[in-house]
């Protein structure tokens, strides 16, 4: 999805993130538009390959559905790798120069341009039906281009499903192939499954380290009146978690969201060394009723990264921002 900015559609070096994925050789200077969580993936990548990376954001910061701490160690860390961020952005104008682009664009109230080789839009995206003359067969579709489907993946015509990205759902590899469950079974099973069992499903942002979740944010928690306690360390601190040390990576933080009344885990972010890992044994002691204190008094491997449950769970609770 390209925003209507002039100058934008007709660039030689304007590219999306499967563009990028695609590029056979390396930007010196490389500016991404957009800090979201593609935005933010490809900073931190293109980093580590040696680029230098400026972030432009609509945005007062970065990765607007985390926390505040938890975007600010994701900032931190991205910043420690030499990516540059410039918040509170509107681009007004792109245009080629010789050998890359330039953006022109307003913030704290005075214009300024950035030069770059190549420019990363990653502002989203869209459903791919506009062409298919979906209305031709009688298949709905939202003001999004996006197919509607009921909880079983049915169209409004029902024998044709809509599976992945085009329906609207989440976008990640693993709802696709849950899609692809639920369609078999009611093709040739019991036709039981359904959209509506999805609880606590994890995402990892593929940050170094990577960020990943499951449930509700403390900020969500605390908006839906819940009773809320939060136990949080940063990675480095985290005195019963050898392998961070071990590997050398000892970036980030680990923070649970807790009901204080039930003990129930609402939510997580663990932003550190296989949390895309950690976070799947997060998910499902949530969607089975482990409570906090069965996480933290399990008995994992050593030296491993699940045993830092033992102590971030045994943490007083941290005061809420």
């Amino acid at each position: 999805m390209l925003p209507p900015v002039p100058g934008l559609d007709a660039s030689a070096h304007v590219l999306t993130s499967t563009d990028l994925i695609d590029l056979d050789h390396l930007p010196k200077r490389l500016a991404v538009l957009g800090g979201g969580y593609v935005g933010v993936e490809f900073a931190s990548m293109y980093a580590q390959f040696g680029s230098a990376v400026t972030v432009l954001d609509a945005g007062p910061r970065i990765l607007p559905r985390e926390d505040e701490d938890v975007a600010a160690a994701v900032t931190g860390i991205l910043r420690d790798a030499g990516v540059e961020f410039v918040p509170g952005v509107r681009v007004t104008a792109v245009r080629d120069i010789d050998n890359g682009v330039e953006l022109s664009y307003e913030a704290d109230g005075r214009t300024h341009t950035l030069a770059a080789d190549e420019l990363l839009v990653a502002t989203g995206r869209v459903p791919a039906t506009e062409g298919l003359r979906l209305d031709r067969a009688g298949v709905r579709t939202t003001a999004s281009g996006s197919i509607e489907v009921d909880e079983y993946l049915r169209t409004s015509q029902p024998h044709i499903y809509a599976v992945g990205d085009v329906n609207g759902g989440p976008q990640f590899t693993y709802i696709s192939l849950d899609d692809s469950r639920i369609v078999a079974d009611q093709l040739t099973g019991g036709g039981r499954r359904s959209t509506l069992d999805r609880k606590f499903v994890p995402y990892t942002v593929f940050t170094s380290p990577a960020l990943s979740r499951a449930g509700l944010t403390e900020r969500e928690a605390v908006e839906r009146g819940l009773p809320v306690k939060v136990s949080r360390k940063a990675v480095a601190d985290i005195a019963g978690m050898p392998r961070a040390k071990i590997v050398g990576e000892t970036r980030g933080l680990m923070k649970f969201v807790v009901d204080s009344v039930t003990d129930e885990v609402l939510g997580a972010a663990l932003l550190s060394v296989d949390s895309q890992e950690l976070i799947n044994v997060v998910a499902l002691a949530m969607r089975h009723g482990v409570t906090a204190s069965e996480l933290r008094d399990a008995i994992y491997t050593h030296p491993s990264s699940t045993e830092a449950f033992n102590e971030v769970l045994a943490a007083p609770p941290a005061r809420r921002a």
